[in-house]
């Protein structure tokens, strides 16, 4: 196999020239759909007799540049909106998945919410206990249990 990363050579490149040219065709795409409504409404507010819109043609000159600007940005930023969905969504799927028996296990830090490994005894971040032992039955509880599962003694 390959450690080749995916993609092509000079993507990079590639992906800022696409974020480029998307901001510049979406400035010209604004400037002169800005021009074409100030033209539009100053016709309006002119005291001449049946003053007509000159520039009106510019709001439809501006909407090719505003699909090209549109389809470059959707292409220069469509790893970054990637990469930040999966970062929503991967730790919810990997929840569900071991929820569903699927997956490696996990076990989750009562005190500080994080992952760490199915044998740990204490968390990787804070340091705190994942299980409780009761001092009646010995039995194994979770670290933020009240009260034993074994034998309903509360645990502090």
């Amino acid at each position: 196999m390959s450690d080749s990363q995916p993609g092509y050579r000079n993507q990079g490149r590639a992906r800022t020239l696409m974020r480029l040219v998307g901001v510049i065709a979406m400035a010209a795409a604004l400037t002169m759909i800005v021009l074409a409504v100030a033209d539009f409404f100053s016709a309006f507010s002119s005291d001449e007799f049946g003053a007509q819109p000159t520039k009106f043609w510019l709001f439809l000159l501006a909407l090719p540049f505003f699909l090209v600007g549109a389809f470059c940005l959707n292409a220069g930023f469509l790893g970054a909106g990637a990469r930040y969905a999966a970062g929503e969504v991967a730790p919810t799927a990997r929840t569900t998945m071991g929820y569903l028996g699927l997956g490696a296990e996990v076990a989750t830090c009562p005190q500080c919410g994080a992952d760490t490994g199915p044998d740990a005894k204490f968390c990787d971040d804070c340091g705190s206990p994942l299980s409780k032992t009761c001092p009646s039955c010995a039995a194994d509880n979770e670290g933020d249990a009240r009260f034993c599962a074994g034998c309903g003694v509360g645990l502090t």
